[in-house]
């Protein structure tokens, strides 16, 4: 090969890499088809005394910033197996409140039908059976226990219920305000007819359950209060799937976005809970 040719290929060489170059900075426009709009509904009911209430609205465009779209015009109606019927009526902004306070009873089932744009949805959830609280409370840890700055922090021991197949959810506030950075979510696995043990005090702790304090720190003089909700299995799946989106680190090896399951029937998205709540109220003192 001579010298002309060799400079040939090279030029060819670099032509080829420039015109690579080039078309990685190419802009494309992708065009996201458009879904037509659906229902989404976020309602909850539960063991305690108070106005069942529901909101609705209609799902949105990708890249629409604007607030999803209330429904104002259901029909909303919670039915038991028992033959209670409530009606709920549009108050503000999609949400449809009873005009008159109910709860839930232990192993009967609960059903949201709504009617909307010529569509029935309906949602069906039993409420659950959870024992009470044996100890809240709030300990000083000095930051020996791994991960934990030194602080006061929020401890529960509760006995679990017999029978494996119990799932949980637990919510936290602190002078009224709800931490709400994740989901705190738990089963029976290694539970089952034993005690959560969110405590650090490791004599307490057996091999299947370590203690696991609410990663929450406290200040003297705080209110805390701790809520915890039996919840079906499905309900826990829903909170499960939210809270994989929100860790998605937008990296190449992250999962596609997918939405979270939904117990409403006819292609509505959300969830319909029914859920056994006990909570207890702390004061941090020394």
């Amino acid at each position: 090969m001579n010298f002309n040719m060799k400079k040939q290929i090279t030029y060819i060489l670099v032509l080829f890499a420039l015109i690579g170059f080039n078309a990685c900075r190419t802009v494309v426009d992708w065009e996201l088809p458009n879904s037509e709009p659906a229902l989404v509904v976020e309602g909850q009911i539960s063991n305690v005394e108070e106005f069942w209430s529901v909101q609705l609205t209609m799902t949105q465009g990708y890249f629409d910033s604007s607030l999803p779209t209330a429904v104002s015009d259901a029909t909303v109606v919670i039915t038991d197996d028992m033959g209670g019927r409530d009606t709920l009526f549009h108050v503000a902004d999609g949400v449809y409140e009873a005009n008159t306070k109910r709860k839930c009873e232990v192993g009967h089932q609960y059903t949201l039908n709504i009617s909307h744009a010529g569509k029935d949805y309906f949602a069906t959830e039993t409420l659950r059976d959870q024992l009470p609280f044996d100890t809240v409370g709030a300990v000083y840890n000095p930051g020996i226990a791994g991960f934990a700055d030194a602080g006061y922090y929020l401890v529960e021991i509760a006995q679990e219920s017999e029978a494996v197949g119990d799932y949980y959810q637990w919510k936290v506030y602190q002078n009224d305000t709800l931490l709400d950075d994740f989901y705190i979510l738990d089963s029976d696995e290694f539970a089952d007819f034993s005690y959560f043990n969110r405590n650090f005090d490791i004599s307490q702790a057996t091999e299947d359950n370590l203690p696991r304090p609410f990663p929450y720190l406290m200040e003297l003089g705080d209110t805390v209060v701790l809520e915890q909700m039996c919840i079906s299995k499905n309900y826990f799946d829903f909170l499960f799937d939210i809270e994989t989106q929100r860790n998605k680190a937008g990296s190449p090896f992250d999962a596609p976005p997918a939405n979270p399951i939904s117990n409403i029937s006819n292609g509505a998205f959300g969830y319909f809970s029914v859920v056994n709540k006990i909570s207890a109220e702390i004061v941090v003192v020394e």
